[in-house]
């Protein structure tokens, strides 16, 4: 992680440097973080996420209990079934546990529903984020801007520090 980040730094440096050496540079950032705190359309978005991941998370459950109450039912009347009906149970156990996992995998797993939901609520909030960004650094005649939440910046004076007019920019377009 540190790696990354020295390595972004000299990147960003490289690029930087040129500019310094031939006149006067403005350089600013933001804390991408404090944004989405400070950003009702974020929470917003977070309460919509949270109110979907707690739907599939009652449905899997109930996929738990199910299976859970099969298997307890199974181990009660193992010794009464016969060795047929032993298999068409133990076969109805497999198919929902693969029921259940392709259930998880489905709505959880990295490409799921649940993250592909995010990122469709995250798009235009991120997009508003960007044309705030960008006004303001055009207003202010910045030549860069960086994210100090989610880079490699280490230190920054806090006169550089554009948050608070890139959250004024997003209040003001709502």
């Amino acid at each position: 992680m540190k790696t990354k980040a020295i390595i972004q730094f000299i990147v960003g440096l490289a690029i930087i440097l040129p500019f310094g050496l031939s006149g006067q540079m403005k350089i600013g950032y933001i804390d991408s973080n404090r944004i989405m705190a400070d950003f009702e359309e974020v929470r917003t978005a977070q309460a919509k996420l949270e109110k979907q991941t707690r739907q599939f998370e009652a449905e899997y459950t109930g996929y738990l209990a199910q299976l859970d109450s099969l298997q307890r039912s199974f181990e009660r009347q193992k010794l009464l079934l016969s060795a047929e009906k032993q298999q068409e149970k133990e076969a109805e156990m497999q198919q929902l546990y693969m029921a259940t996992q392709q259930f998880q995998q489905q709505k959880f797993s990295p490409q799921g529903e649940i993250y592909l939901y995010q990122a469709q609520l995250m798009e235009p909030i991120l997009k508003k984020v960007d044309d705030a960004v960008k006004i303001v650094g055009a207003a202010k005649g910045f030549d860069f801007i960086f994210d100090a939440g989610n880079s490699g910046l280490v230190y920054a004076l806090p006169a550089y520090d554009i948050t608070t007019e890139v959250i004024a920019e997003l209040r003001r377009k709502k």
